[in-house]
Protein backbone atom coordinates (compact mmCIF):
# COMPACT_ATOMS: atom_id res chain seq x y z
CA UNK A 1 0.00 0.00 0.00
CA UNK A 2 2.79 2.42 0.81
CA UNK A 3 4.24 2.06 -2.71
CA UNK A 4 1.12 3.65 -4.28
CA UNK A 5 1.48 6.89 -2.38
CA UNK A 6 4.42 8.44 -4.29
CA UNK A 7 2.80 7.56 -7.63
CA UNK A 8 -0.42 9.31 -6.67
CA UNK A 9 1.52 12.34 -5.46
CA UNK A 10 3.48 12.51 -8.73
CA UNK A 11 0.32 12.39 -10.82
CA UNK A 12 -1.19 15.17 -8.73
CA UNK A 13 1.86 17.36 -9.27
CA UNK A 14 1.86 16.80 -13.03
CA UNK A 15 -1.81 17.63 -13.35
CA UNK A 16 -1.34 20.74 -11.25
CA UNK A 17 1.19 22.29 -13.66
CA UNK A 18 -0.59 25.36 -15.12
CA UNK A 19 -1.58 24.95 -18.77
CA UNK A 20 -0.01 28.33 -19.53
CA UNK A 21 3.37 26.96 -18.44
CA UNK A 22 3.13 24.20 -21.07
CA UNK A 23 1.69 26.30 -23.89
CA UNK A 24 3.73 27.22 -26.95
CA UNK A 25 2.94 30.78 -28.04
CA UNK A 26 3.19 32.04 -31.60
CA UNK A 27 2.85 35.42 -33.25
CA UNK A 28 2.37 35.71 -37.01
CA UNK A 29 2.98 39.07 -38.70
CA UNK A 30 3.40 40.46 -42.20
CA UNK A 31 5.47 43.63 -41.87
CA UNK A 32 5.68 44.25 -45.64
CA UNK A 33 3.45 42.23 -48.01
CA UNK A 34 5.56 43.28 -51.03
CA UNK A 35 8.46 41.15 -49.73
CA UNK A 36 6.36 37.93 -49.76
CA UNK A 37 7.60 37.25 -46.24
CA UNK A 38 5.69 36.05 -43.19
CA UNK A 39 7.40 36.76 -39.86
CA UNK A 40 7.08 34.04 -37.24
CA UNK A 41 7.77 34.33 -33.52
CA UNK A 42 7.51 31.19 -31.38
CA UNK A 43 7.99 31.01 -27.61
CA UNK A 44 8.73 27.58 -26.10
CA UNK A 45 8.75 26.55 -22.40
CA UNK A 46 12.16 24.92 -21.74
CA UNK A 47 12.55 24.93 -17.97
CA UNK A 48 15.21 22.42 -16.93
CA UNK A 49 16.50 21.76 -20.46
CA UNK A 50 19.97 22.64 -21.70
CA UNK A 51 19.07 22.15 -25.38
CA UNK A 52 15.91 22.81 -27.35
CA UNK A 53 15.30 20.89 -30.58
CA UNK A 54 12.69 22.48 -32.86
CA UNK A 55 11.51 21.38 -36.29
CA UNK A 56 9.31 22.34 -39.21
CA UNK A 57 7.44 19.48 -40.92
CA UNK A 58 8.76 17.96 -44.12
CA UNK A 59 5.21 17.37 -45.44
CA UNK A 60 1.55 18.06 -44.79
CA UNK A 61 -0.90 15.24 -44.04
CA UNK A 62 -3.17 14.76 -47.04
CA UNK A 63 -0.55 16.09 -49.47
CA UNK A 64 1.63 13.04 -49.89
CA UNK A 65 4.80 14.71 -51.08
CA UNK A 66 7.93 15.93 -49.33
CA UNK A 67 8.02 19.73 -49.33
CA UNK A 68 10.73 20.36 -46.71
CA UNK A 69 9.23 23.60 -45.40
CA UNK A 70 12.50 24.44 -43.63
CA UNK A 71 13.92 25.44 -47.03
CA UNK A 72 11.73 28.57 -46.99
CA UNK A 73 13.14 29.84 -43.67
CA UNK A 74 15.53 32.81 -43.48
CA UNK A 75 16.84 34.99 -40.66
CA UNK A 76 16.51 32.29 -38.01
CA UNK A 77 17.44 33.44 -34.51
CA UNK A 78 16.86 32.54 -30.85
CA UNK A 79 16.91 34.49 -27.58
CA UNK A 80 16.31 33.88 -23.89
CA UNK A 81 13.51 35.20 -21.70
CA UNK A 82 15.73 38.20 -20.91
CA UNK A 83 16.33 38.93 -24.59
CA UNK A 84 19.89 37.57 -24.74
CA UNK A 85 20.92 35.96 -28.05
CA UNK A 86 21.30 32.17 -27.82
CA UNK A 87 23.61 29.89 -29.77
CA UNK A 88 21.92 27.66 -32.31
CA UNK A 89 22.92 25.37 -35.15
CA UNK A 90 21.31 23.11 -37.73
CA UNK A 91 20.85 19.60 -36.36
CA UNK A 92 18.91 18.01 -39.24
CA UNK A 93 17.41 19.09 -42.55
CA UNK A 94 14.25 20.27 -40.77
CA UNK A 95 15.53 20.66 -37.19
CA UNK A 96 17.41 23.39 -35.31
CA UNK A 97 19.29 22.93 -32.04
CA UNK A 98 19.24 25.82 -29.56
CA UNK A 99 21.33 26.15 -26.38
CA UNK A 100 18.82 27.43 -23.82
CA UNK A 101 21.30 29.14 -21.48
CA UNK A 102 19.17 27.83 -18.57
CA UNK A 103 16.34 30.17 -19.58
CA UNK A 104 12.78 29.16 -18.64
CA UNK A 105 11.48 30.11 -22.08
CA UNK A 106 13.14 30.46 -25.48
CA UNK A 107 11.83 32.69 -28.26
CA UNK A 108 12.62 31.84 -31.87
CA UNK A 109 12.02 34.20 -34.79
CA UNK A 110 12.40 33.83 -38.54
CA UNK A 111 11.00 34.98 -41.87
CA UNK A 112 9.24 32.52 -44.15
CA UNK A 113 9.20 33.02 -47.94
CA UNK A 114 5.60 32.72 -49.12
CA UNK A 115 5.42 33.14 -52.88
CA UNK A 116 3.97 29.91 -54.31
CA UNK A 117 0.49 28.83 -55.41
CA UNK A 118 0.10 25.37 -53.93
CA UNK A 119 -2.31 23.58 -51.61
CA UNK A 120 0.34 22.92 -48.99
CA UNK A 121 2.50 26.05 -49.36
CA UNK A 122 2.12 29.68 -48.30
CA UNK A 123 1.58 32.83 -50.33
CA UNK A 124 1.57 36.58 -49.61
CA UNK A 125 0.14 39.24 -51.94
CA UNK A 126 -0.45 42.95 -51.41
CA UNK A 127 -3.76 42.51 -49.61
CA UNK A 128 -4.00 38.79 -48.95
CA UNK A 129 -2.03 35.86 -47.58
CA UNK A 130 -2.68 32.19 -46.94
CA UNK A 131 -0.73 29.49 -45.17
CA UNK A 132 -1.03 26.04 -43.66
CA UNK A 133 0.11 25.33 -40.10
CA UNK A 134 2.84 22.96 -41.27
CA UNK A 135 4.47 25.88 -43.11
CA UNK A 136 5.07 28.15 -40.13
CA UNK A 137 4.60 26.47 -36.79
CA UNK A 138 7.75 24.99 -35.31
CA UNK A 139 7.34 22.13 -32.88
CA UNK A 140 9.61 20.82 -30.15
CA UNK A 141 10.82 17.25 -30.57
CA UNK A 142 8.84 14.87 -28.38
CA UNK A 143 6.33 17.54 -27.32
CA UNK A 144 3.55 17.27 -29.90
CA UNK A 145 0.94 17.07 -27.15
CA UNK A 146 1.51 20.65 -26.00
CA UNK A 147 -1.31 23.20 -26.46
CA UNK A 148 -0.68 26.32 -28.51
CA UNK A 149 -1.78 29.94 -28.72
CA UNK A 150 -1.52 32.02 -31.89
CA UNK A 151 -1.79 35.79 -32.25
CA UNK A 152 -1.62 37.91 -35.38
CA UNK A 153 -0.09 41.35 -36.00
CA UNK A 154 -1.36 42.32 -39.44
CA UNK A 155 -1.58 45.38 -41.72
CA UNK A 156 -4.52 47.67 -41.07
CA UNK A 157 -7.80 46.33 -42.40
CA UNK A 158 -6.65 42.71 -42.65
CA UNK A 159 -8.94 40.04 -41.25
CA UNK A 160 -8.27 36.46 -40.12
CA UNK A 161 -10.08 33.28 -41.12
CA UNK A 162 -8.55 30.14 -39.66
CA UNK A 163 -9.52 26.63 -38.66
CA UNK A 164 -8.13 27.36 -35.18
CA UNK A 165 -10.50 28.27 -32.36
CA UNK A 166 -10.68 31.97 -31.60
CA UNK A 167 -11.51 35.30 -33.20
CA UNK A 168 -10.10 38.70 -34.09
CA UNK A 169 -6.32 38.98 -33.80
CA UNK A 170 -6.24 36.20 -31.19
CA UNK A 171 -5.33 34.38 -29.21
CA UNK A 172 -6.39 31.43 -31.32
CA UNK A 173 -5.88 28.05 -29.68
CA UNK A 174 -5.03 24.47 -30.57
CA UNK A 175 -5.18 21.54 -28.16
CA UNK A 176 -1.97 20.01 -29.53
CA UNK A 177 0.48 20.31 -32.41
CA UNK A 178 -1.54 18.05 -34.71
CA UNK A 179 -4.45 20.48 -34.53
CA UNK A 180 -2.11 23.43 -34.99
CA UNK A 181 -0.32 21.94 -38.01
CA UNK A 182 -3.65 21.14 -39.66
CA UNK A 183 -4.92 24.73 -39.55
CA UNK A 184 -5.49 26.38 -42.92
CA UNK A 185 -5.58 30.19 -42.64
CA UNK A 186 -6.54 33.15 -44.82
CA UNK A 187 -5.35 36.67 -43.93
CA UNK A 188 -6.21 40.01 -45.52
CA UNK A 189 -9.22 40.80 -47.69
CA UNK A 190 -11.52 38.09 -49.06
CA UNK A 191 -15.17 37.16 -49.02
CA UNK A 192 -16.45 35.55 -45.82
CA UNK A 193 -19.84 33.93 -45.38
CA UNK A 194 -21.44 31.27 -43.17
CA UNK A 195 -24.40 28.95 -43.01
CA UNK A 196 -25.76 26.26 -40.74
CA UNK A 197 -26.13 22.63 -41.78
CA UNK A 198 -27.52 20.04 -39.35
CA UNK A 199 -26.86 22.39 -36.45
CA UNK A 200 -23.19 22.98 -37.28
CA UNK A 201 -21.66 26.10 -38.79
CA UNK A 202 -19.97 26.01 -42.19
CA UNK A 203 -17.92 29.08 -43.15
CA UNK A 204 -16.95 30.03 -46.69
CA UNK A 205 -13.77 32.08 -47.22
CA UNK A 206 -13.38 33.03 -50.89
CA UNK A 207 -10.47 34.94 -52.41
CA UNK A 208 -10.70 37.31 -54.17
CA UNK A 209 -13.79 38.74 -52.54
CA UNK A 210 -15.41 39.89 -55.79
CA UNK A 211 -15.42 36.27 -57.07
CA UNK A 212 -18.07 35.57 -54.45
CA UNK A 213 -20.96 37.36 -56.14
CA UNK A 214 -24.51 37.20 -54.78
CA UNK A 215 -25.43 34.70 -57.49
CA UNK A 216 -22.41 32.50 -56.70
CA UNK A 217 -23.17 32.78 -52.98
CA UNK A 218 -26.75 31.62 -53.49
CA UNK A 219 -25.75 28.54 -55.47
CA UNK A 220 -22.67 27.65 -53.44
CA UNK A 221 -24.48 27.95 -50.11
CA UNK A 222 -27.29 25.73 -51.34
CA UNK A 223 -24.86 23.12 -52.67
CA UNK A 224 -22.78 23.06 -49.48
CA UNK A 225 -25.89 22.66 -47.33
CA UNK A 226 -27.11 19.72 -49.44
CA UNK A 227 -23.69 18.07 -49.44
CA UNK A 228 -23.31 18.46 -45.69
CA UNK A 229 -26.77 17.06 -45.02
CA UNK A 230 -26.22 13.99 -47.23
CA UNK A 231 -22.86 13.16 -45.68
CA UNK A 232 -23.96 13.91 -42.11
CA UNK A 233 -26.94 11.59 -42.59
CA UNK A 234 -24.64 8.84 -43.86
CA UNK A 235 -22.16 9.15 -40.97
CA UNK A 236 -24.53 9.97 -38.11
CA UNK A 237 -24.10 13.73 -37.84
CA UNK A 238 -21.43 16.43 -38.17
CA UNK A 239 -18.07 16.04 -36.43
CA UNK A 240 -17.00 19.70 -36.35
CA UNK A 241 -18.68 22.51 -34.47
CA UNK A 242 -17.44 24.86 -37.19
CA UNK A 243 -16.07 23.80 -40.57
CA UNK A 244 -14.39 26.20 -43.02
CA UNK A 245 -14.15 25.90 -46.79
CA UNK A 246 -11.28 28.02 -48.12
CA UNK A 247 -11.40 28.81 -51.85
CA UNK A 248 -8.77 30.51 -54.01
CA UNK A 249 -10.20 31.50 -57.39
CA UNK A 250 -7.28 32.02 -59.75
CA UNK A 251 -7.36 34.80 -62.34
CA UNK A 252 -3.73 34.32 -63.27
CA UNK A 253 -2.80 31.34 -65.49
CA UNK A 254 -3.61 28.17 -63.56
CA UNK A 255 -4.71 24.91 -65.12
CA UNK A 256 -5.51 22.67 -62.14
CA UNK A 257 -8.50 22.02 -59.91
CA UNK A 258 -7.37 20.64 -56.58
CA UNK A 259 -8.25 20.46 -52.92
CA UNK A 260 -6.58 19.51 -49.65
CA UNK A 261 -8.46 18.20 -46.64
CA UNK A 262 -8.02 19.09 -42.99
CA UNK A 263 -9.82 17.97 -39.84
CA UNK A 264 -12.36 20.78 -39.81
CA UNK A 265 -11.60 22.63 -43.02
CA UNK A 266 -10.39 22.18 -46.56
CA UNK A 267 -8.66 24.35 -49.13
CA UNK A 268 -9.50 24.41 -52.86
CA UNK A 269 -7.67 26.14 -55.70
CA UNK A 270 -9.28 26.39 -59.12
CA UNK A 271 -9.27 28.64 -62.20
CA UNK A 272 -11.95 31.31 -62.33
CA UNK A 273 -13.52 29.70 -65.41
CA UNK A 274 -13.90 26.42 -63.50
CA UNK A 275 -15.41 28.11 -60.43
CA UNK A 276 -18.55 29.76 -61.73
CA UNK A 277 -20.07 31.59 -64.69
CA UNK A 278 -20.94 35.27 -64.63
CA UNK A 279 -24.51 34.19 -63.86
CA UNK A 280 -23.35 32.27 -60.79
CA UNK A 281 -23.67 28.74 -62.17
CA UNK A 282 -21.07 26.58 -60.47
CA UNK A 283 -18.47 24.80 -62.59
CA UNK A 284 -18.95 21.08 -63.25
CA UNK A 285 -16.23 20.03 -60.82
CA UNK A 286 -17.08 22.31 -57.90
CA UNK A 287 -19.76 20.06 -56.40
CA UNK A 288 -17.78 16.76 -56.50
CA UNK A 289 -14.64 18.60 -55.32
CA UNK A 290 -16.36 20.01 -52.24
CA UNK A 291 -18.16 16.70 -51.61
CA UNK A 292 -14.82 14.86 -51.77
CA UNK A 293 -12.96 17.16 -49.39
CA UNK A 294 -15.97 17.41 -47.08
CA UNK A 295 -16.15 13.61 -46.76
CA UNK A 296 -12.55 13.62 -45.61
CA UNK A 297 -13.96 14.92 -42.30
CA UNK A 298 -14.36 11.22 -41.62
CA UNK A 299 -12.31 9.29 -44.14
CA UNK A 300 -8.54 9.87 -43.64
CA UNK A 301 -8.72 12.75 -41.17
CA UNK A 302 -10.40 10.52 -38.59
CA UNK A 303 -10.74 7.09 -40.22
CA UNK A 304 -7.00 6.82 -40.77
CA UNK A 305 -4.66 4.00 -41.86
CA UNK A 306 -2.72 2.57 -38.92
CA UNK A 307 0.56 3.45 -40.66
CA UNK A 308 -0.37 7.13 -40.30
CA UNK A 309 -1.43 6.99 -36.67
CA UNK A 310 0.07 9.19 -35.32
CA UNK A 311 1.53 11.47 -37.97
CA UNK A 312 5.31 11.64 -38.34
CA UNK A 313 6.19 15.06 -39.76
CA UNK A 314 9.82 14.21 -40.51
CA UNK A 315 9.28 12.08 -43.62
CA UNK A 316 7.21 9.69 -45.70
CA UNK A 317 4.58 7.53 -44.02
CA UNK A 318 3.86 4.67 -46.39
CA UNK A 319 0.50 2.93 -46.39
CA UNK A 320 -1.17 0.60 -48.92
CA UNK A 321 -4.58 2.05 -48.03
CA UNK A 322 -4.75 5.36 -49.88
CA UNK A 323 -6.96 3.66 -52.45
CA UNK A 324 -9.51 3.58 -49.61
CA UNK A 325 -8.66 6.92 -48.03
CA UNK A 326 -8.72 8.85 -51.32
CA UNK A 327 -10.37 6.59 -53.90
CA UNK A 328 -13.33 5.49 -51.79
CA UNK A 329 -13.68 9.09 -50.61
CA UNK A 330 -14.06 9.95 -54.30
CA UNK A 331 -16.76 7.29 -54.59
CA UNK A 332 -18.61 8.84 -51.68
CA UNK A 333 -18.23 12.28 -53.23
CA UNK A 334 -20.09 10.97 -56.29
CA UNK A 335 -22.66 9.15 -54.16
CA UNK A 336 -23.18 12.32 -52.13
CA UNK A 337 -23.68 14.39 -55.27
CA UNK A 338 -26.33 11.90 -56.39
CA UNK A 339 -28.07 11.39 -53.03
CA UNK A 340 -28.24 15.13 -52.40
CA UNK A 341 -29.99 15.74 -55.71
CA UNK A 342 -27.13 17.86 -57.04
CA UNK A 343 -26.34 15.23 -59.68
CA UNK A 344 -28.56 13.16 -61.91
CA UNK A 345 -28.08 9.43 -62.41
CA UNK A 346 -26.56 10.19 -65.82
CA UNK A 347 -23.94 12.47 -64.22
CA UNK A 348 -23.10 9.78 -61.68
CA UNK A 349 -22.64 7.17 -64.41
CA UNK A 350 -20.65 9.60 -66.59
CA UNK A 351 -18.22 10.12 -63.72
CA UNK A 352 -17.78 6.35 -63.39
CA UNK A 353 -17.28 6.22 -67.20
CA UNK A 354 -14.44 8.71 -66.93
CA UNK A 355 -12.86 6.72 -64.09
CA UNK A 356 -12.96 3.51 -66.12
CA UNK A 357 -11.40 5.32 -69.07
CA UNK A 358 -8.52 6.55 -66.91
CA UNK A 359 -7.87 3.19 -65.32
CA UNK A 360 -8.09 1.17 -68.52
CA UNK A 361 -5.88 3.63 -70.43
CA UNK A 362 -2.90 3.02 -68.11
CA UNK A 363 0.10 1.78 -70.15
CA UNK A 364 0.56 -1.31 -67.97
CA UNK A 365 -1.40 -3.17 -65.27
CA UNK A 366 -0.88 -1.84 -61.78
CA UNK A 367 -2.06 -2.47 -58.23
CA UNK A 368 -3.92 0.19 -56.32
CA UNK A 369 -2.00 -0.81 -53.18
CA UNK A 370 1.25 -0.20 -55.07
CA UNK A 371 -0.11 3.15 -56.24
CA UNK A 372 -0.92 4.07 -52.64
CA UNK A 373 2.69 3.52 -51.64
CA UNK A 374 4.16 5.13 -54.77
CA UNK A 375 2.26 8.38 -54.30
CA UNK A 376 5.31 9.82 -52.56
CA UNK A 377 7.37 9.72 -55.76
CA UNK A 378 4.61 10.47 -58.30
CA UNK A 379 6.18 8.31 -60.98
CA UNK A 380 6.03 9.79 -64.47
CA UNK A 381 5.35 6.66 -66.53
CA UNK A 382 2.55 4.51 -65.13
CA UNK A 383 1.56 7.26 -62.68
CA UNK A 384 -0.34 4.82 -60.48
CA UNK A 385 0.24 7.28 -57.66
CA UNK A 386 -2.62 9.31 -59.09
CA UNK A 387 -4.70 6.52 -60.60
CA UNK A 388 -5.57 5.08 -57.18
CA UNK A 389 -8.17 7.86 -57.09
CA UNK A 390 -10.30 6.62 -60.02
CA UNK A 391 -9.54 2.93 -59.41
CA UNK A 392 -10.30 3.28 -55.71
CA UNK A 393 -13.55 5.03 -56.56
CA UNK A 394 -14.54 2.20 -58.90
CA UNK A 395 -13.53 -0.37 -56.29
CA UNK A 396 -15.81 1.36 -53.80
CA UNK A 397 -18.68 1.18 -56.28
CA UNK A 398 -18.07 -2.53 -56.96
CA UNK A 399 -17.81 -3.34 -53.24
CA UNK A 400 -21.02 -1.45 -52.49
CA UNK A 401 -22.96 -3.20 -55.25
CA UNK A 402 -21.56 -6.62 -54.25
CA UNK A 403 -22.52 -6.19 -50.59
CA UNK A 404 -26.00 -4.92 -51.40
CA UNK A 405 -26.60 -7.75 -53.87
CA UNK A 406 -25.33 -10.46 -51.48
CA UNK A 407 -27.47 -9.16 -48.58
CA UNK A 408 -30.55 -8.23 -50.61
CA UNK A 409 -29.75 -4.56 -49.86
CA UNK A 410 -29.78 -5.13 -46.09
CA UNK A 411 -26.11 -4.10 -45.74
CA UNK A 412 -23.77 -1.86 -47.72
CA UNK A 413 -20.39 -0.17 -47.89
CA UNK A 414 -21.98 2.57 -45.76
CA UNK A 415 -22.00 0.10 -42.84
CA UNK A 416 -18.29 -0.60 -43.33
CA UNK A 417 -17.42 3.11 -43.36
CA UNK A 418 -19.45 3.81 -40.23
CA UNK A 419 -17.86 0.83 -38.47
CA UNK A 420 -14.37 2.11 -39.31
CA UNK A 421 -15.32 5.39 -37.64
CA UNK A 422 -16.81 3.90 -34.47
CA UNK A 423 -14.49 0.91 -33.98
CA UNK A 424 -11.22 2.59 -34.84
CA UNK A 425 -11.22 6.39 -34.79
CA UNK A 426 -13.51 6.66 -31.79
CA UNK A 427 -11.30 4.17 -29.97
CA UNK A 428 -8.20 6.22 -30.74
CA UNK A 429 -6.47 4.06 -33.34
CA UNK A 430 -5.94 3.55 -37.05
CA UNK A 431 -7.11 0.62 -39.16
CA UNK A 432 -5.19 -1.94 -41.20
CA UNK A 433 -5.96 -3.81 -44.40
CA UNK A 434 -6.88 -6.90 -42.37
CA UNK A 435 -9.25 -4.77 -40.27
CA UNK A 436 -10.95 -3.51 -43.42
CA UNK A 437 -11.25 -6.99 -44.93
CA UNK A 438 -12.73 -8.24 -41.64
CA UNK A 439 -15.43 -5.55 -41.74
CA UNK A 440 -16.23 -6.41 -45.35
CA UNK A 441 -16.74 -10.04 -44.28
CA UNK A 442 -18.93 -8.92 -41.37
CA UNK A 443 -21.35 -7.11 -43.68
CA UNK A 444 -21.65 -10.04 -46.09
CA UNK A 445 -19.24 -9.21 -48.91
CA UNK A 446 -18.72 -12.50 -50.80
CA UNK A 447 -15.21 -13.88 -51.40
CA UNK A 448 -13.49 -10.97 -49.67
CA UNK A 449 -10.01 -12.48 -49.84
CA UNK A 450 -10.36 -13.42 -53.51
CA UNK A 451 -11.56 -9.95 -54.44
CA UNK A 452 -8.71 -8.35 -52.49
CA UNK A 453 -5.99 -10.55 -53.97
CA UNK A 454 -7.20 -10.21 -57.56
CA UNK A 455 -8.23 -6.55 -57.76
CA UNK A 456 -6.70 -4.53 -54.89
CA UNK A 457 -3.40 -6.21 -54.12
CA UNK A 458 -3.40 -7.79 -57.57
CA UNK A 459 -3.51 -6.40 -61.11
CA UNK A 460 -6.45 -8.16 -62.73
CA UNK A 461 -8.93 -5.91 -64.57
CA UNK A 462 -11.81 -4.89 -62.35
CA UNK A 463 -14.96 -7.02 -62.91
CA UNK A 464 -17.15 -4.19 -64.17
CA UNK A 465 -19.74 -6.12 -66.18
CA UNK A 466 -20.24 -8.97 -63.72
CA UNK A 467 -20.73 -6.75 -60.68
CA UNK A 468 -22.44 -3.66 -62.08
CA UNK A 469 -25.12 -5.77 -63.70
CA UNK A 470 -26.31 -6.62 -60.17
CA UNK A 471 -27.39 -2.97 -59.82
CA UNK A 472 -28.94 -2.87 -63.29
CA UNK A 473 -25.96 -1.00 -64.77
CA UNK A 474 -24.81 -2.05 -68.24
CA UNK A 475 -21.30 -1.43 -69.60
CA UNK A 476 -20.71 -1.11 -73.34
CA UNK A 477 -17.25 -1.10 -74.90
CA UNK A 478 -16.33 0.40 -78.25
CA UNK A 479 -12.92 0.03 -79.85
CA UNK A 480 -11.73 3.12 -81.70
CA UNK A 481 -8.63 3.28 -83.91
CA UNK A 482 -6.78 6.61 -84.10
CA UNK A 483 -3.75 7.58 -86.23
CA UNK A 484 -0.71 7.94 -83.99
CA UNK A 485 2.60 9.53 -85.03
CA UNK A 486 4.60 9.21 -81.82
CA UNK A 487 6.38 12.54 -81.38
CA UNK A 488 6.49 15.09 -78.60
CA UNK A 489 6.87 18.39 -80.46
CA UNK A 490 5.30 21.32 -78.55
CA UNK A 491 5.15 24.73 -80.16
CA UNK A 492 7.92 27.17 -79.13
CA UNK A 493 7.76 30.97 -78.95
CA UNK A 494 8.43 31.22 -82.70
CA UNK A 495 5.55 28.88 -83.56
CA UNK A 496 7.93 26.05 -84.48
CA UNK A 497 7.54 22.38 -83.55
CA UNK A 498 10.86 21.08 -82.26
CA UNK A 499 10.93 17.36 -81.50
CA UNK A 500 11.70 16.73 -77.82
CA UNK A 501 11.08 13.00 -77.83
CA UNK A 502 10.07 10.04 -79.99
CA UNK A 503 7.92 7.08 -78.85
CA UNK A 504 9.65 3.70 -79.28
CA UNK A 505 8.13 1.62 -82.09
CA UNK A 506 6.11 4.51 -83.47
CA UNK A 507 5.78 5.71 -87.06
CA UNK A 508 8.07 8.64 -86.22
CA UNK A 509 10.80 6.35 -84.88
CA UNK A 510 10.59 4.10 -87.94
CA UNK A 511 10.96 7.19 -90.14
CA UNK A 512 14.17 8.12 -88.31
CA UNK A 513 12.94 11.30 -86.64
CA UNK A 514 15.45 12.55 -84.06
CA UNK A 515 15.31 14.77 -81.05
CA UNK A 516 15.95 18.37 -82.14
CA UNK A 517 14.38 17.98 -85.59
CA UNK A 518 12.07 20.79 -86.69
CA UNK A 519 8.83 19.12 -87.77
CA UNK A 520 7.54 20.84 -90.91
CA UNK A 521 4.96 18.55 -92.52
CA UNK A 522 3.23 15.25 -91.69
CA UNK A 523 1.90 13.72 -94.90
CA UNK A 524 -0.45 16.32 -96.37
CA UNK A 525 -0.68 18.27 -93.12
CA UNK A 526 1.57 21.33 -92.79
CA UNK A 527 2.48 22.36 -89.25
CA UNK A 528 1.47 26.00 -89.13
CA UNK A 529 1.81 28.24 -86.05
CA UNK A 530 -1.07 27.84 -83.58
CA UNK A 531 -2.78 25.24 -85.77
CA UNK A 532 -4.05 21.97 -84.25
CA UNK A 533 -2.11 19.73 -86.62
CA UNK A 534 -2.73 16.55 -84.60
CA UNK A 535 -6.50 16.75 -85.10
CA UNK A 536 -6.01 17.44 -88.79
CA UNK A 537 -3.64 14.47 -89.07
CA UNK A 538 -6.03 12.11 -87.32
CA UNK A 539 -8.98 13.22 -89.45
CA UNK A 540 -6.98 12.94 -92.69
CA UNK A 541 -5.43 9.50 -92.05
CA UNK A 542 -8.03 7.68 -89.94
CA UNK A 543 -8.61 4.20 -91.33
CA UNK A 544 -5.46 4.27 -93.50
CA UNK A 545 -3.12 2.17 -91.38
CA UNK A 546 -0.22 0.79 -93.41
CA UNK A 547 -0.37 3.40 -96.17
CA UNK A 548 2.85 5.29 -97.06
CA UNK A 549 3.48 8.51 -95.09
CA UNK A 550 6.17 11.14 -95.64
CA UNK A 551 7.46 13.32 -92.83
CA UNK A 552 9.28 16.55 -93.68
CA UNK A 553 11.79 17.80 -91.10
CA UNK A 554 14.63 20.29 -90.95
CA UNK A 555 17.87 19.00 -89.44
CA UNK A 556 21.13 20.93 -89.22
CA UNK A 557 19.90 23.40 -91.85
CA UNK A 558 18.84 20.68 -94.31
CA UNK A 559 15.30 19.73 -95.31
CA UNK A 560 14.76 15.96 -95.20
CA UNK A 561 11.87 13.81 -96.40
CA UNK A 562 11.53 10.70 -94.22
CA UNK A 563 9.46 7.71 -95.27
CA UNK A 564 7.25 5.68 -92.93
CA UNK A 565 3.71 4.27 -92.86
CA UNK A 566 0.55 5.35 -91.09
CA UNK A 567 0.11 3.68 -87.71
CA UNK A 568 -3.11 3.54 -85.72
CA UNK A 569 -3.45 3.07 -82.00
CA UNK A 570 -6.59 1.39 -80.72
CA UNK A 571 -8.38 2.57 -77.62
CA UNK A 572 -11.51 1.36 -75.92
CA UNK A 573 -14.24 3.75 -74.84
CA UNK A 574 -16.63 2.79 -72.07
CA UNK A 575 -20.22 3.83 -71.52
CA UNK A 576 -22.40 2.98 -68.53
CA UNK A 577 -26.18 3.05 -68.72
CA UNK A 578 -29.12 1.86 -66.66
CA UNK A 579 -30.95 -1.25 -67.80
CA UNK A 580 -34.36 -0.24 -69.21
CA UNK A 581 -36.15 -3.10 -67.40
CA UNK A 582 -34.20 -4.05 -64.26
CA UNK A 583 -35.26 -6.98 -62.12
CA UNK A 584 -36.82 -6.17 -58.73
CA UNK A 585 -33.54 -7.05 -57.00
CA UNK A 586 -31.46 -4.92 -59.38
CA UNK A 587 -33.85 -2.02 -58.78
CA UNK A 588 -33.51 -2.44 -54.99
CA UNK A 589 -29.73 -2.43 -55.16
CA UNK A 590 -29.67 0.66 -57.38
CA UNK A 591 -32.19 2.48 -55.20
CA UNK A 592 -30.23 1.63 -52.06
CA UNK A 593 -26.99 2.87 -53.58
CA UNK A 594 -28.48 6.12 -54.85
CA UNK A 595 -30.51 6.97 -51.74
CA UNK A 596 -28.49 5.40 -48.94
CA UNK A 597 -31.46 3.26 -47.98
CA UNK A 598 -31.42 -0.37 -46.86
CA UNK A 599 -33.99 -3.13 -47.15
CA UNK A 600 -36.70 -3.28 -49.79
Amino acid sequence: MLTESPVRWLITVLVAVPLSAQTVKYEISIPSPATNLIHVKAEFPVSGKDTLYVSLPAWSPGAYEIQNYARYVRGFGARSATGAALFWDRYHKDTWRVATGKSDRVTIEFDYLADTVDLSLARVLDDYAQFLGTNLFLYEQGELQRPAEVRFALPSGWQVATALKGSGSGPYTAADYHELADAQTFLGTYGLDSLQADGAWVRLAVWPADAYTPAVARNLRAAVEQIAHAEDRLMGGPVCGTYTIFLSVMREPFSYIEGLEHSCSHYDILPEAAFATAQGTLGDYVIPLIAHEFFHRWNVKRIRPAEMWPYDYHGEQYTPLLWWSEGVTDYYANVTSLRSGLWTADQFLASADANIQQVESAPEPWSEEDGSVATWINEVYVNSSQLYYPKGSLTGLLLDVSIRDATNNARSLDDVTRALFTRFYQRGKGFSTSDLLGLLRDVGMPDVDGFYQRYINGREPLPYEAVLAKAGIALSRQIVATPFLGVNAPQNDQGQRIVLGVVPGSAAERAGVKRGDLLVKVGDVALLPDADWTSQYRARYRGKAGQPLTLVVQRNGQTLSLATTVQERTATTFTLSLAPSPSPKQARVWKGLTTGSAGG
